[in-house]
């Protein structure tokens, strides 16, 4: 064989294998639905879409934090409703006391209920989700609120308000400590109940009066708590809107940087198995033409 005959040979067969090797990588996109996936696809994208999905990764963190607050949110929200009632009732049973037709015993029957009322309140303020505590501020190894000699009750939380990333340089409250909600900056419901309890079970009328006064303020003191959770919660819904916007115009972005474009592939394909085709079959003519040069 000539030693045109061997370049002619090579330059062809370099040519099979690089059409295969396309038709290869053209299979691998079409079947992965990746038209990028490594840096040698094209390094420039590759390296633009490490830098999409790194994003895309830190809202989707923002999106579970979101959904973490919003879930305490929730809870805090669904106690302190339970909490308003629970006081509501109190007061109930404080104008039925303060009635001159309630005599001393009834307003030690009455006293008791109130107890059992207070010990509730005492779990409603303690309430946890997943094993943290809602109204303890940041401190969450321990319950806030712990019931000690008679009816005192102290707090062991802190003062300091939790929060969570929710975008770029961006944070929000989730819930409010347990001193800001129940002991309070108007008044302190857990005394409050504990003096309604003393004055009702020494039939002390002018301070089931005093009681009402207070509770008329603990009301008011939860239901400033509830609006503050309120605004917590919208902000948090805006927030998840937001994030949710951003991750699907993300991944727009991605998917039109790597996805394969299936019509796109299969055209490029049928192409390339054609120049495959076209390209075996000038080779086969060139080697029954040197074979037969070479037996003459």
């Amino acid at each position: 064989m000539r030693v045109a005959d061997q370049q002619l040979f090579g330059s062809t067969t370099g040519s099979l294998q690089r059409i295969k090797e396309h038709i290869v990588r053209v299979h691998e996109q079409i079947a992965s639905q990746q038209r990028i996936a490594k840096p040698s696809d094209d390094p420039s994208v590759f390296g633009q879409a490490i830098l999409e999905k790194s994003a895309l990764a830190d809202n989707g963190q923002w999106l579970r934090n979101i959904e973490f607050g919003t879930a305490r949110v929730a809870v805090a929200d669904q106690t302190l409703g339970q909490t308003q009632n629970l006081i509501s009732r109190v007061r109930e049973l404080a104008v039925q006391a303060r009635s001159d037709t309630t005599s001393a015993q009834g307003r030690v029957t009455i006293a008791q209920e109130v107890r059992q009322l207070h010990r509730q309140l005492v779990q409603l303020a303690n309430t946890e989700v997943n094993g943290q505590p809602v109204f303890a501020g940041t401190k969450i190894d321990a319950a806030p609120f712990v019931l000690g000699v008679g009816d005192a009750v102290s707090y062991q939380g802190n003062s300091e308000s939790q929060s969570i990333a929710v975008g770029p340089n961006q944070t929000t409250q989730i819930v409010l400590p347990g001193d800001q909600v129940f002991t309070g900056t108007t008044t302190n419901i857990f005394d409050d109940l504990s003096n309604l309890l003393a004055a009702l079970e020494t039939n002390n009328g002018a301070g089931i009066e005093v009681g009402i006064g207070d509770l008329d303020e603990a009301i008011g003191q939860i239901s400033l708590a509830q609006g503050q959770i309120g605004a917590i919660a919208n902000r948090l819904d805006q927030a998840y809107g937001i994030s949710l916007v951003v991750s699907e115009a993300i991944q727009k972005v991605l998917s039109d940087q790597t996805d394969t474009d299936l019509a796109t592939a299969l055209t490029e394909l049928k192409l390339q198995e054609t120049a495959y085709e076209a390209t075996s079959q000038t080779f086969s003519r060139l080697f029954d033409l040197s074979l037969l040069r070479f037996l003459r």
